[in-house]
C-alpha cells in the first residue's frame, strides 16, 4: 500500500484522539453535573416533605377518619421478571359508590379486613384517603420527586457506562 492511501485513511477519521478525549470528558462532566443537580433536588425535596410531615398537626393539617370498606380487590401486576399483587380497598364517597375511590394497602392489612369493616385512614380533603401518612402529600410534587429518583438512577447508570466505555477504549 502506498503512503498516500495510508495518509488518506488517517485523515478520514472524524475525530482525532485529542478531540475524542475532550468529547469524552465533556460528556462525563455534563452527566456528573446533571447527576449532582438531580440528586441535590431530590434530597432538598425529600427533606422538605419530611419536615412538612413532622410539623403537620392532626385535626388542623390532616385528619384521621374511619372509612367503610365497600369492596376489596387485588390486582396482579405481571412483568417479564416477576408477578406481584396490589391490594385495594374501595370506599364510598358521600352517597355515591365509585370504583375510582380506592385506597392501596399492604397485603397483611388486606387479609385482616373484610367488606363492611371500617379502617382508619389519613386525609386532608375528606374525599381521598390513604393508608400511609405520606399518601396525603401533594400528589404532583410527590410523584415528580419519585420520577426524579428514577432520572437520578438513569444518570448514574449513564455515568458508569461512559466510564466503562472509556476504560475499555483506553486499553485498545
Amino acid at each position: 500500500m502506498s503512503n498516500k492511501l495510508v495518509k488518506n485513511k488517517k485523515q478520514k477519521e472524524i475525530l482525532n484522539r485529542r478531540q475524542k478525549k475532550i468529547l469524552f470528558f465533556g460528556i462525563l462532566i455534563i452527566l456528573m453535573i446533571a447527576f449532582l443537580g438531580v440528586w441535590g433536588k431530590i434530597i432538598v425535596t425529600s427533606n422538605a416533605f419530611k419536615t412538612q410531615m413532622e410539623s403537620m398537626v392532626e385535626g388542623k393539617d390532616y385528619f384521621l377518619e374511619d372509612i367503610e370498606i365497600t369492596d376489596k380487590r387485588s390486582e396482579a401486576v405481571t412483568t417479564d421478571d416477576s408477578i406481584s399483587e396490589n391490594y385495594f380497598f374501595y370506599y364510598q364517597n358521600g352517597r355515591r359508590y365509585d370504583y375510582d375511590k380506592r385506597m392501596q394497602v399492604p397485603g397483611k392489612i388486606y387479609s385482616e379486613y373484610h367488606v363492611g369493616d371500617t379502617i382508619t385512614a389519613y386525609t386532608t380533603d375528606h374525599v381521598s384517603y390513604s393508608y400511609y401518612k405520606y399518601g396525603i402529600l401533594p400528589k404532583n410534587k410527590y410523584t415528580n420527586n419519585e420520577i426524579m429518583k428514577c432520572v437520578g438512577v438513569l444518570l448514574g447508570v449513564g455515568i458508569l457506562s461512559l466510564l466503562l466505555v472509556g476504560i475499555v477504549s483506553r486499553n485498545e
